[in-house]
């Protein structure tokens, strides 16, 4: 009976001890700066762009739940460039997603913001989010983005078909920053 009463009690505690353990909104590990370590990052086909020395990712908590990505790129020279910038929640759903091309179009707008490119977030796991890039309602992009369980490197892996038709995967390195 005794026996029994103590397997009972830790049945009905372990979900709670489970999910106390799971990560939060505010103790998300992307949350953060990321720089690119170019030489564990592979590209295929082909090399890492040329004109790109590496990048940097910034990651903040929205005030609603979302996450809001700055990519920067840095060429050689060691002077940055808006890669992309967006804030989507992990709900798979769409959200606006720009480049300087189309943030320099919706700001000009006089109608009102467009969303020709849009990025979701789907969280796989606490470590693991899926990630799908669409232009003009067409995906262009899948990603899966890991976060090592200590939290220091994150991989992103990107699978795409290039201009000229070349299907392309690419596994990027990130560190995180102190």
């Amino acid at each position: 009976m005794k026996r029994s009463l103590i397997v009972g009690f830790a049945l009905m505690a372990w979900p709670t001890l489970f999910s106390a353990q799971g990560l939060s909104q505010t103790d998300d590990l992307i949350i953060g700066t990321w720089k690119q370590n170019m030489a564990r990052s592979t590209y295929s086909p082909g090399g890492p762009p040329p004109n790109v020395a590496f990048s940097v990712r910034q990651y903040a908590a929205g005030a609603d739940g979302s996450i809001v990505a700055i990519t920067m790129n840095v060429d050689p020279q060691g002077l940055p460039s808006l890669g992309a910038i967006s804030a989507a929640n992990y709900d798979a759903k769409e959200y606006a997603q720009h480049t300087v091309a189309t943030l320099a179009t919706s700001l000009g707008s006089h109608i009102g913001p467009r969303m020709d490119r849009t990025i979701s977030y789907k969280r796989i796991d606490p470590y693991t989010v899926e990630i799908v890039q669409r232009q003009n309602d067409e995906v262009i992009a899948r990603n899966i983005r890991t976060i090592s369980r200590d939290g220091k490197t994150m991989t992103d892996r990107a699978d795409y078909t290039n201009a000229a038709g070349q299907r392309v995967t690419n596994v990027l390195i990130f560190e995180k920053q102190p």
